[in-house]
């Protein structure tokens, strides 16, 4: 019975079939015309369990499709191999892995490994556009540890159309840590991805582009319920949503058990009954369903308990319209079945060891900003000032440092705050040491108005000094308009001098130099600009001023010593770092 419930489930996703709904005409009548009433309504839909594929070589074709979600017309869409999101895929850490990209949408778009620790020529930012009818390879290295990843589509100022038609899949990395611990890992039996997205639509079915849905989807199914065995079950639940902001529970308040985070499993599993999850962010919880049978049982949102600055209990001026909006609700159905012999019956007392960095031993500090004001869908929103530019980069990293960012929300809403290329550890909210579930690894970072988090990272393995990684709101609304900065990460800073310095709004030559550098500003002529010089790890050396000039200003270097140097320039119009070497004369 299990194996035929699977193959059903299974079977539901990625092909074009009609799914059979056998309703009564008044909850079809409820469907249609009393959205705001889905919590009292019954789950009658097999949850679709997205197909998993293995290997170290893939071919992923982006493309349109059509998906049967409510009765009546097909709602059309975007996917991956099929008609609705795509494949999970399974990798193990250390695999090399080749991914064939074909784009087959009509239009252009990107696959993003969101989370992986990849070359950032691989990683499918907004940079590294793949055109209509073209395809591009992604190889690489799998370095990360085990955990739930995810990929969709990173295309500028289309990210959340695309995404929205149901391009995205998860990801699941495996290594020999994981392998040793008592988890349920039977993928569609007592492991289960979850991927939640809320969606609106028109009277033919099709996909509004709503930043807050007015209904839900789980793995692309409307109102689903899943057979679970009566043990303990793992959940892998990410929050695919464009904006909304879930906080989870179950509707008999049971305690659950968080084991792992955006970046792989936490040291030892927290107890709870709720877990907030922003967008873009994964959970994995352990759920005991043993015990005698239970009436219908639920996960729920429980969004009432959220600030009204969080998107899913906002304020109705921020954009909080809407029949979910400022009210918990159910989003899907667990119905107990047998056991599988051999399953899962315990929660492990301890997972895996995880690394962190004493904030002292950070080679650079710093203050990030975010400010602005808007709504959820749409505002001025700027982190450290700036809005994304196509071909500008923001900030240089050195390979191998340890970087300790401040990051301050001043603006009105609350964001879900990502960063590419590598995982970090949350240290402190407001100065306090974050919760027990925030212990581990983390791509994604949830940050309300008027907090200060802090996040210690290192950047290393992988330095392109052409192609950046991105920082930005995963509000996908908030993306698209721009809320996002870039970086670089830099090897062997002194041959890439020049390279990094064509791409800043001045000219600063000679580079390295012998005496003294000359600084031409073309667009600033005669703006003050105070200069900072810092040595390569960060320590303070001078500070001078002089006035920008498009023939040149001098800036003295010729009582430095040999090395690399950072020029922090701040002009009225906006700041630069500039790398810069000098060099003894020959």
């Amino acid at each position: 019975m299990i194996l035929l419930d699977m193959a059903a489930r299974i079977k539901c996703n990625f092909v074009k079939i009609r799914i059979v709904m056998y309703v009564r005409l008044s909850l079809l009548f409820s469907w249609l015309f009393a959205v705001s009433s889905l919590s009292a309504q019954s789950f009658y839909n097999p949850l679709c369990i997205p197909p998993i594929v293995s290997g170290t070589n893939f071919q992923l074709d982006c493309d349109s499709g059509q998906w049967q979600i409510y009765p009546g017309s097909m709602t059309n869409t975007f996917a991956v191999n099929g008609n609705y999101l795509g494949p999970t895929l399974e990798w193990n850490k250390g695999d090399s892995v080749n991914i064939e990209i074909n784009n087959l949408l009509g239009e252009e778009t990107s696959l993003h490994w969101h989370g992986l620790h990849i070359p950032a020529a691989m990683d499918g930012g907004p940079e590294t556009v793949i055109a209509a009818g073209n395809s591009f390879t992604s190889s690489f290295r799998v370095m990360n540890p085990a955990a739930t990843y995810w990929y969709h589509p990173h295309i500028h100022m289309n990210t959340e159309a695309q995404v929205r038609k149901g391009m995205a899949g998860l990801i699941i990395v495996r290594d020999t840590q994981e392998a040793a611990l008592n988890l349920p890992r039977n993928y569609g039996f007592d492991d289960f991805p979850i991927l939640l997205q809320d969606r609106s639509y028109d009277a033919s079915n099709q996909f509004l582009v709503n930043t807050l849905g007015d209904s839900m989807l789980v793995n692309g199914t409307a109102r689903p319920y899943l057979n679970v065995p009566g043990q303990m079950v793992r959940l892998r639940i990410l929050n695919g949503s464009a904006a909304r902001v879930y906080k989870l529970g179950f509707s008999d308040n049971r305690t659950f058990y968080v084991i792992g985070s955006d970046g792989g499993l936490l040291p030892a599993p927290i107890a709870t009954n709720r877990m907030l999850l922003s967008n873009g962010e994964r959970i994995e919880i352990l759920v005991d369903f043993s015990g005698p049978a239970l009436p219908p049982l639920t996960l729920k949102s429980y969004a009432t308990e959220m600030p009204n600055n969080v998107p899913g209990n906002l304020m109705g001026m921020m954009g909080g319209n809407g029949p979910l909006e400022r009210v918990d609700f159910d989003i899907m159905e667990f119905r107990i079945i047998s056991p599988i012999p051999g399953g899962i019956t315990s929660v492990p007392s301890t997972l895996v060891p995880v690394q962190t960095y004493d904030s002292t031993t950070a080679n650079r500090v710093r203050n990030r900003t975010i400010t602005g004001q808007g709504m959820v869908n749409m505002g001025n929103f700027y982190l450290d000032g700036s809005q994304y530019i196509m071909g500008y980069f923001n900030d240089t990293i050195r390979l191998g440092d340890i970087e300790l960012w401040y990051v301050t929300n001043s603006s009105n809403i609350s964001h879900p705050m990502h960063v590419h290329d590598v995982s970090f550890r949350i240290l402190s909210r407001n100065g306090a040491v974050p919760p027990p579930a925030e212990s581990g690894y983390k791509d994604v970072f949830h940050i309300l108005p008027q907090e200060t988090v802090s996040i210690i990272m290192r950047f290393e393995d992988y330095a392109d000094d052409g192609v950046p990684y991105m920082y930005h709101c995963h509000n996908l609304a908030h993306e698209d308009m721009g809320m996002m900065t870039s970086f670089i990460v830099v090897d062997t800073i002194s041959s890439t001098i020049a390279t990094i310095t064509d791409r800043h709004t001045m000219a600063i030559y000679p580079n390295p130099t012998t005496k003294d550098w000359n600084i031409s500003v073309p667009h600033a002529h005669g703006e003050n600009i105070t200069v900072t010089i810092t040595d390569a790890i960060g320590r303070f050396i001078k500070t001078t001023s002089t006035i920008a000039a498009h023939d040149g200003a001098i800036i003295p270097a010729g009582e430095l010593r040999e090395g690399i140097y950072l020029l922090h320039l701040q002009k009225e119009s906006g700041s630069e770092q500039v790398i810069v070497g000098v060099k003894t004369e020959q």
